[in-house]
C-alpha cells in the first residue's frame, strides 16, 4: 500500500477531513468524530467502513463504543 499524502492542496470532501482528523489523532471514538465534524454517526461509520476495506483504518467494536484507528503508513 502506498503512503497517503494529506498535505497536498486539493479540494477536500468530508471523508478527506475525516482522514486528516484520524491521521492526526490516530484513534477516535466514532461518536466523538461525528460530534467534532458535525456529521451523523452513520456517515462516519460508512466512511470508516470504506477506509477499512482499503487498509487505511481499523474499526473496533466494543460493548459501549466504536473506535476507529489509523493504521496506514
Amino acid at each position: 500500500m502506498e503512503n497517503i499524502n494529506l498535505d497536498q492542496d486539493y479540494i477536500t470532501t468530508g471523508i478527506d477531513r475525516f482522514m486528516r482528523l484520524l491521521y492526526e489523532r490516530k484513534r477516535l471514538e466514532l461518536s466523538q468524530a461525528a460530534k467534532e465534524m458535525g456529521v451523523p454517526e452513520d456517515t462516519i461509520e460508512y466512511w470508516a467502513y470504506i477506509l477499512e476495506n482499503q487498509g487505511i483504518v481499523k474499526i473496533t467494536y466494543t460493548l459501549a463504543s466504536i473506535y476507529i484507528e489509523w493504521i496506514s503508513g
